[in-house]
């Protein structure tokens, strides 16, 4: 199956990439929902350019995307480093702007290379962007594999749940948990983690350290908490995390 079949198949009957939700939804209530339940997709590139910002897979705005794509062109500059990216479907530019501006900045990255990008998508006129949140090495070519069987697995769990509207609105997010209804646990997790390290955030046993004794057994589930409600995402590895 071609990466962009997925498209194709949304036009008619909801696909990979069904827009039927975002088209006719339409008003502002579209926005205030896209701000909600915020997952971290794993998609192709295709299917950002296809889509730009209105990008949703299976009714749920994809608002933080993931992709292992190979970096083809870096620029840095005073205050970002903009990076060009390619996978088997297409290419697309990225922007990685610099906390602190600092000549001696060393990209993590090369040319030529393979990466895994944690962005959210921007829409510049008619071109689509990715504004990067993270950017690391591929430090084995079994997570390109493992990339390409998410977003195929994404596939496959929009089709087997395509006749019960209500269970794909909200993929992987393991509730309808607003954020508005944060207990002060998981207030507490999102605090430490928004005062971790600038670069990569909190790591797991770090947080574990500042919570109280009582809510050390509770840590990792919260933390599923916060990144299925789209507060954080991982960085350096799966047990560090940093908030949007």
């Amino acid at each position: 199956m071609a990466w962009n079949q997925f498209d194709n198949s949304a036009r008619g009957e909801g696909g990979f990439m069904d827009t039927s939700v975002n088209e006719g939804a339409g008003g502002d209530g579209g926005d205030k929902n896209a701000k909600r339940g915020q997952n971290c997709m794993p998609v192709m590139i295709s299917h950002i350019q296809s889509r730009g910002e209105k990008l949703e897979v299976w009714g749920t705005p994809a608002k933080i995307i993931t992709i292992v794509a190979v970096v083809t062109k870096i620029e840095p500059a005073s205050t970002k480093i903009a990076y060009e990216f390619q996978d088997e479907t297409g290419s697309i530019r990225g922007i990685k702007w610099l906390e602190n501006e600092s000549s001696e900045f060393i990209s993590p990255v090369e040319i030529n290379n393979y990466a895994r990008v944690y962005a959210m998508i921007r829409d510049q006129g008619e071109e689509h962007t990715l504004l990067i949140l993270s950017i690391q090495p591929l430090e084995h070519l079994n997570e390109l594999v493992a990339h390409l069987m998410e977003v195929t697995l994404m596939c496959l769990e929009g089709q087997k749940g395509i006749s019960n509207t209500q269970s794909t609105m909200a993929v992987g997010s393991g509730g309808d948990t607003q954020c508005g209804s944060m207990n002060s646990s998981q207030k507490l997790v999102l605090e430490i983690i928004k005062n971790g390290d600038q670069e990569y955030g909190a790591e797991r046993d770090e947080i574990k350290a500042k919570v109280p004794q009582n809510l050390i057994a509770k840590v990792d589930e919260i933390i599923e908490f916060l990144s299925a409600e789209g507060h954080i995402y991982t960085t350096k590895t799966d047990d560090y995390f940093k908030a949007i």
